[in-house]
């Protein structure tokens, strides 16, 4: 399993070049100054702009019958806080973030890369002494065990990214195909925390035996985990391989089934983390005044001349797809980032051989609860070219910098002005063509799409759940 970022993203702000008739008929008519306002807008364009609101009620994965357990939300957020879970630091400095001295243990959890105190859940620590004047970004891409090539960006609302098909495509390359299952490869991926699946067998046996056994009832912690002969104190398909595959296939389902059911314990924490009541939601409740002229021109703009809503629609402003952008890696400005990841394509074997995984945790395997949902449709028979990169959600967008899976973007600007030039030229970057092309917009019509943008943040994440609970 190479996982390589926790719950990382990359901004997808997909707008593909438009004629300047709006998707509903109408010339418009953009205005370089806060006023005056351009007219109202048409029926059939307010017909648009109530798909992007509200958000919905969360979603429902059959394939975790957990999933909305206070028991396993109290779990999931213990665990999201365990340091214990990690292995030895493999690179970095303290100056560059890090959290203890190379080969020291049990000094990254979740939260170190996922942060409460950023407010929405994304990473200001790694690098964050750098500034950007010709150099590399603060924060660019995270600082786990070793240095990621992608930005850990906002985990707030993810759990509402839900394809066409029902699929739970996660990460910015569609890495798993269900929460449980992306959460579950964070411990054991050596850039990440660095441990294992067996480590983190023991940590739950040792620190959490009773919140898991009240937590999966159906599933209790085997008694003999306890012995380290049997279950040595670390190993997986990736790291310390020879203590798993000296495991019987008894031994490595028992060990298995405590990996699938941390994931779905996180998976429920990761449903409490939601966003709602933007200032764009008000609006579109009635609230005229919830967002300025700029921004309502700017909102025109996105589902008209800019054809944002084109890749960014729905609630989450995400077609929960994935595309061909055009972005050419700067290690200038990302020194960490790596310009030959293919995106989609790497994780095809992951979901849909469980040789690849060690085992086989996707939604049709049997640690799922519905395995026999459709949701997934034809993926695994598909060829799926290089270079197709999720569409991001562009909720809480403003306040979570740096942009693009590589964080090479530092301001909402720098974004902006990347998709009005129509992206990076052919041949800088893998896959394509790419699907954007220029879109020409004034000084004054950037500055409306960005106060717009700035209109989808929402309420805070209730303090509840940005608390430090994990077992001491």
């Amino acid at each position: 399993m190479k996982k390589i970022v926790m719950f990382s993203f990359t901004l997808l702000l997909c707008v593909v070049a438009w004629t300047q008739t709006s998707p509903a008929g109408r010339k418009n008519h953009f205005v370089q100054s806060s006023t005056p306002e351009t007219k109202p807008f048409s029926a059939s364009e307010w017909a648009i702009i109530r798909t992007l609101s509200p958000l919905p009620a969360l979603p429902v994965d059959a394939t975790n019958q957990y999933r909305d357990s206070p028991a396993a939300v109290l779990l999931g957020q213990k665990l999201f806080f365990e340091p214990r879970l990690s292995g030895p630091i493999q690179a970095g400095t303290p100056q560059e973030g890090q959290l203890g001295a190379i080969g020291e243990a049990g000094k990254i959890a979740c939260r170190n890369c996922h942060m409460p105190e950023s407010k929405w859940l994304f990473d200001t620590r790694s690098n964050a002494r750098s500034s950007n004047n010709g150099g590399s970004i603060p924060n660019a891409t995270a600082l786990g065990s070793q240095w990621m090539p992608r930005n850990a960006s906002s985990i707030v609302n993810t759990v509402f990214y839900v394809s066409r098909s029902g699929a739970h495509w996660r990460e910015n390359d569609g890495y798993s195909d269900s929460e449980w299952f992306d959460a579950q490869s964070e411990p054991e991926g050596p850039p990440v925390q660095n441990g294992s699946r067996l480590q983190l067998a023991h940590v739950i046996f040792d620190h959490y035996r009773a919140d898991y056994n009240r937590t999966f009832p159906e599933f209790p912690l085997d008694p003999a985990l306890a012995d380290y002969k049997r279950f040595p104190a670390t190993g997986s398909p990736y790291t310390d391989k020879a203590n798993w595959d000296a495991l019987s296939a008894a031994d490595k389902e028992i060990v298995n089934r405590v990996l699938a059911n941390y994931g779905k314990a996180i998976e429920a924490y990761l449903r409490k983390l939601v966003s709602r009541n933007a200032p764009f939601d008000r609006y579109v409740a009635g609230k005229h005044d919830a967002i300025s002229a700029d921004a309502r021109q700017g909102l025109n703009l996105f589902i008209g001349k800019a054809g944002c809503v084109r890749c960014h629609s729905g609630p989450l402003l995400s077609d929960d797809d994935f595309h061909v952008i055009g972005l050419k890696i700067d290690t200038k400005l990302s020194p960490h980032a790596d310009a030959s990841e293919p995106g989609r394509s790497a994780n095809q074997a992951l979901i849909c051989d469980p040789a690849t995984a060690g085992g086989d945790f996707s939604v049709n395997g049997h640690f799922s609860d519905d395995p026999g949902t459709k949701r997934n449709s034809d993926f695994c028979s598909q060829k799926i070219p290089a270079g197709l990169w999720r569409t991001k959600g562009l909720r809480q967008v403003a306040e979570t910098a740096p942009y693009f899976r590589s964080g090479q973007a530092a301001t909402l600007d720098d974004v902006i002005e990347f998709y009005d030039r129509g992206g990076d030229p052919e041949g800088t970057f893998q896959g394509g063509p790419k699907e954007i092309q220029p879109l020409h917009l004034s000084t004054g019509e950037k500055r409306q799409l960005k106060e717009f943008l700035k209109a989808l943040t929402g309420d805070p994440v209730p303090a509840q759940y940005l608390r430090d609970l994990h077992n001491k």
